[in-house]
């Protein structure tokens, strides 16, 4: 099993896209009139100075008390390696359509944001592998004096897995599933002290998906589970922009059938503790990272646990104003209902650059190398160009 596992895993090493994206603003009448107006000077050489017309930094549609910003975006892309295969390599241009409505709270005090997105992508003379992704959802925060709130939010949506994912090698059509979500925080700030409490809750149920033969169907359903995390982060301000942290957190994953269909008991808890900093250079430059340890521990005897080392990175370089350079480097615990595996880590390290051509025309480019252990060993590795 684990061969196939690595097989399919490193089957993407050959993804290359060209991905251009044209933002367009819907209204856009009321929106680039009043915007054209708004547009700051440029203070840094090399910001692309918008044509007639080509403004698309709207102000928003006032309604009330919230100002409502409705967008349209456009990506069109190349995908040499469609169905993630070693051998025969079928390439496909993708199109995909966002479009996305925000309303959001202009408040002096408080805040609520709402939002209606969907990503529709169409796969040219590969129609099984289109897609129709959506999501709603709210968020908001209480303000209760300076530096101390509490907040929120719920969001539901539909998703797809990517090909040559551990969990989508052998169904006809990637596989869907609806994930709901609620948070809930409190933040408080005590002169360069913080803390911030935060507790999670996630439903994700997947739809069954019928075999590459079609003389079968995958039972998705029994990867349906509840996920409850609850995390602690006590921090520190050493300078403006400029914070250490510790953060320690829990988890439950509660899986709605008791067995799988091997007669494994996926159910685990878990708990986390890392140590990480942000920092934030004059907006230029922003990076956070951690380090830690985590452990995932399964109720089947037989799934055992999963233990070691946990770390992060994320950051923006703007180096010049139409360029954005985002590298990242993420280790996570994820569940999978592959054979007899419990789970595996998934380490993934990449970059992706944004270049803005005009201020309705983007290019996107984006490199990562990741692989898969489980508790035993590596058990497959994978390389993406886009």
């Amino acid at each position: 099993m684990s061969g196939l596992f690595a097989m399919s895993r490193s089957s993407l090493h050959a993804v290359w896209a060209v991905v251009v994206r044209c933002l367009a603003v819907v209204l856009a009448t009321v929106c680039v009139s009043q915007a054209s107006a708004q547009q700051p000077t440029p203070s840094r050489p090399g910001t692309v100075q918008p044509g007639p017309g080509e403004n698309y930094y709207p102000p928003g549609v006032r309604l009330g008390g919230f100002l409502l910003y409705p967008t349209l975006e456009l990506v069109e892309m190349y995908n040499d390696n469609v169905f993630a295969t070693t051998n025969n390599r079928t390439g496909k241009f993708i199109t995909v359509v966002n479009p996305r409505v925000d309303l959001r709270s202009n408040w002096n005090n408080h805040m609520l944001n709402l939002f209606a997105a969907g990503s529709f992508g169409f796969y040219h003379g590969a129609g099984a592998e289109n897609f129709q992704d959506f999501s709603l959802g709210a968020n908001g925060r209480l303000d209760i004096q300076r530096n101390w709130n509490v907040y929120g939010g719920a969001s539901f949506s539909r998703r797809h897995e990517e090909r040559g994912t551990p969990n989508d090698l052998v169904g006809l059509e990637p596989n869907r599933f609806f994930d709901t979500m609620v948070n809930l925080g409190y933040y408080q700030k005590f002169n360069r002290f913080f803390v911030r409490l935060d507790g999670r809750w996630q439903n994700l149920a997947y739809i069954n998906n019928k075999t590459l033969n079609r003389s079968g169907v995958i039972n998705n359903e029994n990867r349906n589970r509840n996920e409850f995390t609850e995390s602690l982060r006590l921090g520190y301000e050493l300078l403006n922009g400029t914070e250490v942290w510790v953060q320690g957190a829990l988890n439950q994953r509660r899986y709605e059938s008791r067995f799988d269909n091997l007669g494994f008991e996926r159910s685990s808890a878990g708990w986390e503790v890392v140590v990480g900093a942000t920092v934030d250079l004059g907006g230029i430059t922003q990076l956070e990272g951690f380090g830690g340890f985590r452990a995932q521990d399964y109720r089947d005897a037989r799934l055992g646990s999963i233990r070691g080392a946990m770390f992060g990175l994320s950051g923006t370089w703007n180096p010049y104003q139409p360029l954005f350079i985002k590298p990242y480097v993420r280790r996570t615990i994820e569940e999978t209902n592959f054979g007899g595996y419990s789970g595996y880590w998934s380490t993934v390290l990449g970059v992706n650059v944004d270049y803005r051509f005009r201020p309705n025309v983007r290019v996107n480019a984006g490199a990562a190398y990741g692989f898969d252990c489980s508790p035993s060993g590596l058990i497959g590795q994978i390389e993406v160009f886009a």
